[in-house]
């Protein structure tokens, strides 16, 4: 039910039909509702696409939130919006069903404060050692104290490790601790750079890979069963588009009886929408 406060010519808040409509950040916004069909390889792609996304991250909310606070000020979008429209845009790779993170593309942050300058990484006794040279911050805003961020995603686990606020620019390194087993995993690192008094931030830099990828056999045997319902669909696509041809070239008295006609056709139908192919009858 729908509730219109300020009464009938005024906006109304709740569901009303297959419409429901709400205030979202002092903006009126509705949306559909209803029960979906079976999917189409678009939309199985898209669903794919947003759970590599979310997935990916799980764990990284007070790391988004820094980076993309002055991006979603004075919008109807938040820092986590921006971060999943912005992987799905920009940061995937390969088709449907074999979607997943090019890690390299990711952006956790935007903005145009400078980024350091000869940033390294590397992999020493005890953790990460991560250097860059602290003299050179010329750019929009750049100073001495601007803050550095910090996320390490080690894949496997799908855990995260987030230092805020981790050192300071003028400090020119940075040293992450990591247990033994950690310095092993996979991993992902990122960092971009806050000013301290929080109006502007950088780019994400990928600092890189350490110890290989990793995909997670779960993910490999959803897509692996996934390839095989596909072909499955496709192979019998082929089958009913062969066999519905044929009874289009034929005179309607000589196809096959009306009913099992009107059978045929409705697969073909289904199987064309499915497959996400243009749906036209032959003709």
């Amino acid at each position: 039910m729908a509730i219109s406060k300020n009464g009938p010519h005024s906006w109304s808040s709740g569901k009303l039909g297959y419409i429901v409509s709400y205030m979202l950040r002092g903006q009126f916004v509705q949306r559909t509702i209803g029960k979906p069909g079976k999917p189409s390889l678009k939309q199985k792609a898209n669903h794919q696409a947003m759970a590599v996304t979310t997935r990916f991250l799980n764990h990284l909310n007070e790391f988004i939130n820094n980076g993309f606070e002055l991006e979603a000020a004075g919008t109807i979008r938040n820092q986590h919006n921006l971060a999943v429209s912005y992987i799905k845009k920009n940061a995937l790779q390969g088709e449907y069903p074999n979607i997943s993170i090019d890690y390299a593309k990711v952006q956790l942050s935007k903005g145009s404060l400078a980024i350091p300058k000869d940033l390294r990484m590397e992999k020493v006794g005890g953790g990460l050692q991560i250097s860059w040279d602290p003299l050179r911050y010329d750019g929009e805003g750049a100073q001495y104290d601007d803050c550095l961020q910090l996320a390490v995603c080690f894949s496997e686990k799908g855990k995260k490790k987030i230092e805020l606020n981790f050192s300071k620019r003028e400090l020119g390194t940075a040293f992450l601790a990591l247990a033994p087993e950690e310095l092993e995993r996979s991993m992902e690192v990122y960092l971009f750079l806050r000013a301290a008094n929080h109006d502007s931030v950088s780019d994400t830099v990928y600092l890189g890979n350490l110890n290989g990828s990793y995909e997670n056999p779960k993910v490999t045997e959803i897509r692996e069963k996934e390839q095989a319902e596909d072909l499955k669909l496709k192979l019998r696509f082929e089958l009913v588009s062969v066999q519905y041809k044929a009874q289009l070239k034929l005179k309607p008295e000589k196809r096959m009886g009306a009913k099992a006609f009107r059978n045929l056709e409705k697969e073909y139908l289904v199987l064309l929408d499915r497959r996400g192919l243009k749906s036209t009858k032959p003709g």
